[in-house]
């Protein structure tokens, strides 16, 4: 019976909540950012450490640890170096962030220069993940650039229908800048076509490669100028502009459909 009781008093005590102000939970995350590696190799964390410190160079210092699973927290002294580096909202906790997400500036080409608006650019940035902005500091150019926040376990999506009036259509093509290490399988970004996990679900034979490196977008150049016979190039991009896609249907089922789903062209309405 005392044996019992004492059980009894020590599941009490464990149930016992220690009271902690929330807003002092929050503060220990003022200052800190936390990221992950998108690679399926292995990283060096010294290595990577010495980088980002040499990188963004912060005035108070930085402290960098490794929480595993190839997840890293960033700790800052102020919120002068932590706005340097990014925007960030307070009081998540780094442990427990999907961290599934990061922003690209991407290239949408094979435009008219009638289309390259701010409209438009929401359209296509909502279409490949979350529109942020669009840059218009280089003046005129040949493509719209736009900054979009992608879910790095989806594919890359590389084109989208539009729809001119009732007849014609034609195909935008994205170019990610500063584009690294992708599956040309699975489109997905961390790994190489060497390591794509569905080469362990099909036959050699049946892979189809529906990605390739001219999603990596040439390195922006200013004072690009747009050609006069490019502006009436699109013009002959009609109902004949399926044959110029090279990303066919394979076995694997990875041409993405919403890739083929049409947006109005002036309107921005889904027909």
């Amino acid at each position: 019976m005392e044996e019992e009781l004492a059980n009894l008093t020590l599941l009490d005590e464990e149930e016992e909540a220690f009271q902690e102000d929330l807003a002092v939970v929050d503060r220990n995350y003022q200052f800190c950012l936390v990221g992950r590696c998108l690679t399926d190799s292995i990283v060096h964390f010294p290595s990577l450490r010495n980088t980002m410190a040499n990188l963004w160079h912060p005035i108070g210092g930085i402290c960098i640890t490794d929480l595993g699973d190839k997840r890293y927290m960033f700790l800052f002294f102020n919120d002068v170096d932590v706005q340097r580096v990014v925007s960030v909202q307070n009081g998540e906790d780094p442990t427990t962030l999907a961290l599934t997400f990061t922003e690209f500036w991407v290239q949408v080409h094979e435009l008219p220069s009638g289309l390259m608006t701010e409209t438009m650019a929401k359209q296509f940035g909502d279409f490949l993940g979350k529109f942020i902005d669009h840059d218009t500091s280089l003046g005129f150019q040949k493509y719209i650039q736009i900054r979009v926040r992608l879910d790095v376990t989806a594919p890359l999506k590389r084109k989208k229908k539009i729809q001119f009036g009732k007849i014609m259509t034609a195909y935008a093509q994205f170019k990610y800048e500063k584009l690294s290490l992708f599956c040309f399988i699975c489109g997905k970004l961390g790994h190489g076509k060497s390591f794509c996990p569905f080469r362990l679900k099909i036959e050699q034979s049946k892979i189809i490669f529906g990605w390739d490196l001219s999603l990596r977008a040439v390195p922006r150049r200013r004072s690009t100028v747009f050609p006069v016979n490019e502006q009436s190039n699109w013009r002959n991009k009609g109902k004949d502009i399926s044959n110029m896609d090279r990303l066919v249907n394979g076995p694997m089922d990875l041409v993405l459909v919403a890739e083929n789903d049409r947006i109005a062209a002036m309107e921005g309405k889904k027909r």
